[in-house]
């Protein structure tokens, strides 16, 4: 490969060699040879991978090396190619042999080396052509509409500034006047290199080892430097103690701090000087002249989303005539001397909001604060409308500040001197807010003690610790409660396995989370599950650079969650949660008259650029907008016949009447008893309806529904059968007495169905029965005797009804009064209680049974055991519908005997 033409040294004279040319002819000679060189190099590359790939491979390649002569030629080329290959990577600065290595190692090698080679090529050729020309600003601006009446919002918006998004046009039709825009601007730089590329010590991302100062001396200590660890349940090392905890805590703030200040306007940043501290020679000048300022005021420029913890790009700081700007990206390993001054607990530091503050410095310039104030916590005491700086120079200064950098990438190299401006700005005016604000803490309610509790809260924010960000096995359930959608086991699954690949590839390539994959592209994954890679691509708008690269990690996880089994959906985690739940303790007087629920102001602000109803006017007062009054109307309303807030304006003679009764009412005396019998009538009458609803209740409750009650009943007589003494006797005797056929009395087998008048077997004479039908048959069963098959008959006499009983013959008037017989001694075995029973007139009229109405609840099981003399009616007639429940009867057809009587 031929080597291009060396470039003459410009201080060496030149060699006349050739024909001399002139300058213009070198420089429009130079493409012409560029080119060529590049064509004959691609030649030369060609022609050798042509020729590598001539030589015998495989089973070729072993027969040509059983040849001596081959064998020697081939390893003699190797060993010279790896000698210019061994060469080329000392003068890169590659470390290893690649003589000594594998054949992997050797590869990988190569790569690296091929890979500086080709970006110191395409950087010459960018810087040639033109297109790397400094390192150009960019700024991508963001409007919201907002309602809003200030003036330094709408101040902003000019037409010359582009917008982001074809979305977010200029309307020429007329808006709405009252609205406006505000615009939140990312000031940024193309081709931003990396800064923690450049660390002397690596950033530490691992979840496993925990933060650990780097504080190597503690100046202005009252106890030695000792970084003592603090342990787990497991004996592991979970964090750090605070080097400097004990100086914290035997603070107290100087008297002069605690007195009344004279507040003193500082000059414009135009006429006060600026320093810009980039060396270690301008750090110790500054440090020198920092010792000599009784207050100091700091504030802290941060980057995140580049970066995995974050990066302190910019620390400003400002005394009474002098502003310094600090670049931590240079001197991020020497910032530490700086101790001397921010932990002298003599010199006040003054910040605003200094909760993240304090932990940055801690993190990564390892810079500790003694003895501070903070505006933030002094303006929560004060209980002013808002509590940011911007409120507090516009109180105090009049001064409107333009916060729309807040989003800028402070990476940038060289610092745009719009970046200085707006990084002075924080901390120039932050003494002259300190001191009015101390003035006014002094002038308050409690005096100097709220003052005191000012500088108390702020050495509490001194403590803070710096701790790594961690995620737990239900990190992800808390972005999913943000939300407020219900995932199912499939969707959760994908999610906690996205969001560990997510904090693991932020943790190894140091980015954020929002540039690995954001949050609202991270459910939209999990929501869809998509079954192809294209669709995680669609899920993403626009697509990540780690997501396109580990492209198919992500499909696996998706697919495994796809796998499983579907569960019912999950709509809240909190409910799986089986064990106590601990409340946080809480120093609260709940019953103290001081503390309000409705109480916020110990929250943080976020925003302070929110439309308010009340605006503000030249002088910085509040002022109430303008309403326009309305018009009053033009026709005539009516009284109102009611009102609630008009009272009359004279009251009529009724309603004196009623005043003064009802003031007479209340003035007469009335005696106890008096009051007793007013009220009787009252209790009686509640007494009766409570009754009346218990008895309600009763009849809800009833196993069967409630007898029809009698109407116009006359007994006649009542005449109790006695009972057959053979009865008394054994079961099996009484059979054979009762049954036995004899001459005056013949078989009941052989019994003519014609007969009008009854077998007069049983003992006692029968009373006689009007032809009326019966209505009712009472049953009395004797206490002493447990015969169920003693029936009473009583003869009633009942009123005519409106539909009389067709007249029956005498022989039908008989069957009907035999089979009612038998009925009620059926239905008296049954019944469970010892009511009468009472049969309808009518058979053809009687209604089904309602078993809606019984109560089941009260059947509570068992029975009553028969005695010997009870005749058990289990036998079922298979022809004589009638004799079905006549124990005595189906007993006949028990016994041969009878049969064969019967058959004679």
């Amino acid at each position: 490969m031929p080597q291009p033409p060396k470039r003459n040294n410009p201080t060496q004279p030149e060699q006349s060699t050739g024909p001399e040319v002139d300058a213009n002819a070198q420089t429009s000679s130079e493409p012409t040879d560029l080119i060529s060189f590049t064509t004959e190099a691609f030649r030369n590359v060609v022609a050798a991978t042509r020729n590598c790939n001539a030589f015998p491979q495989g089973a070729a390649r072993s027969l040509y090396l059983s040849y001596p002569g081959y064998a020697r030629m081939l390893e003699e080329q190797s060993q010279r190619v790896l000698g210019l290959i061994s060469k080329v990577l000392k003068t890169e600065n590659i470390s290893g042999d690649i003589k000594r290595c594998q054949g992997d190692e050797q590869l990988e090698l190569v790569q690296e080396c091929n890979d500086i080679l080709f970006e110191r090529i395409t950087t010459n050729l960018d810087i040639i052509s033109g297109l790397r020309r400094g390192n150009p600003h960019m700024v991508v601006e963001t409007q919201v509409d907002v309602q809003s009446t200030s003036k330094a919002a709408t101040s902003t918006i000019t037409k010359e500034t582009p917008r982001a998004g074809s979305w977010n046009r200029y309307s020429t039709a007329p808006a709405t006047p009252s609205r406006s825009m505000v615009s939140a601007r990312l000031f940024t730089a193309q081709n931003i290199m990396r800064p923690q590329i450049q660390f002397k010590v690596p950033v530490d991302n691992s979840a496993q080892n925990p933060f650990k100062p780097r504080l190597k001396e503690k100046p202005n200590s009252l106890k030695p430097l000792a970084l003592l660890p603090e342990y787990d349940d497991a004996g592991n090392v979970v964090s750090f103690l605070h080097p400097y905890e004990f100086e914290l805590l035997k603070f107290e703030p100087p008297k002069e701090q605690l007195q009344k200040q004279k507040p003193l306007l500082p000059a414009p940043p135009a006429q006060t000087e600026l320093m810009l501290v980039d060396n270690v020679e301008t750090l110790k000048q500054a440090l020198e002249e920092l010792r000599q300022a009784p207050q100091i005021a700091i504030d802290v420029e941060h980057h995140s989303y580049r970066t995995f913890m974050g990066i302190t790009c910019l620390v400003q700081m400002s005394t009474r005539t002098k502003d310094y700007i600090f670049d931590t990206l240079t001197l991020r390993e020497d910032m530490h001397i700086l101790n001397l001054v921010l932990t002298d607990p003599k010199v006040l530091k003054i910040l605003h909001g200094g909760d993240l503050d304090i932990e940055w410095l801690q993190r990564d310039l390892s810079l500790y604060i003694v003895n501070m104030f903070d505006t933030h916590r002094a303006a929560k005491a004060l209980n002013m409308a808002r509590l940011s700086l911007a409120f507090l120079l516009k109180h105090y200064l009049d001064l409107d500040v333009d916060k729309s950098l807040q989003l800028a990438d402070w990476r940038m190299r060289p610092l745009p001197q719009k970046l200085i401006d707006y990084a002075r700005q924080d901390t120039h005016y932050l003494i002259y807010v300190y001191e009015r604000l101390t003035n006014d803490l002094l002038q308050a309610e409690q005096g100097p003690q709220a003052l005191r509790m000012v500088y108390q809260m702020s050495t509490e924010v001194c403590k803070k610790r710096y701790t790594k960000p961690h995620i737990g096995p239900d990190s992800h359930l808390d972005l999913v409660r943000k939300t407020k959608r219900s995932f199912d086991n499939r969707q959760l699954s994908a999610l906690r396995g996205i969001f560990v690949w997510r904090d693991a590839t932020a943790r190894q390539e140091d980015e954020s989370y929002g540039y690995v994959l954001p949050n609202h592209m991270m459910l939209q994954i999990a929501e869809s599950l998509p079954r192809e890679m294209q669709g995680i691509l669609a899920c993403c708008n626009p697509i990540p650079p780690l997501v396109r690269q580990q492209l198919h990690t992500l499909h696996q996880i998706v697919l495994r969650a796809r796998e499983q089994p579907l569960v019912k959906p999950i709509l809240e985690a909190s409910n799986n949660i089986t064990g106590p739940i601990l409340l946080q303790i809480t120093n609260k007087d709940y019953n103290s008259k001081l503390n309000c629920p409705h109480d916020f102001s110990h929250q943080e602000e976020t925003r302070d650029d929110l439309p308010t109803l009340l605006g503000l006017n030249g002088s910085g007062k509040l002022q109430r907008p303008s309403k326009p009054r309305l018009e009053a109307p033009s026709v005539p309303l009516a009284a109102p016949t009611l009102s609630l807030f008009k009272r009359q304006t004279a009251s009529t003679q009724e309603d004196q009447l009623r005043l003064l009764r009802a003031r007479k009412e209340s003035q007469t005396m009335r005696m106890p008893y008096k009051r007793y019998m007013a009220i009787l009538p009252l209790m009686q009458q509640q007494k009766i309806e409570q009754t009346a609803k218990e008895n309600n209740e009763l009849l809800k409750r009833r196993l069967c529904p409630a007898e029809p009650a009698p109407v116009n009943i006359k007994l006649e007589s009542t005449t109790k059968v006695d009972e057959d003494p053979v009865y008394k006797l054994p079961l099996k005797e009484q059979l054979k007495r009762k049954h036995q056929p004899t001459a005056d009395q013949p078989s009941l087998a052989k019994r003519n169905k014609n007969e009008e008048k009854p077998s007069a077997s049983m003992s006692g004479a029968k009373p006689k029965v009007k032809n009326e039908p019966m209505a009712a048959i009472d049953q009395t069963p004797n206490a002493e005797d447990s015969d169920d098959d003693a029936v009473i008959e009583v003869p009633i006499e009942k009123s005519p009804t409106e539909n009389p009983t067709p007249a029956l013959s005498r022989r039908q008037q008989k069957r009907q009064e035999k089979n009612k017989r038998f009925k009620a001694k059926a239905r008296t075995q049954a019944q469970s209680s010892n009511k009468p029973v009472q049969l309808p007139t009518n058979t053809a009229t009687a209604q089904n049974f309602d078993y809606k109405n019984v109560d089941f609840r009260q059947f509570q099981g068992g029975a009553k055991r028969a005695q010997s003399t009870e005749i058990k009616s289990q036998m079922r007639g298979k022809s004589r519908h009638n004799n079905r429940n006549n124990k005595q009867f189906n007993k006949l057809f028990t016994f041969s005997k009878i049969n064969k009587e019967r058959k004679k």
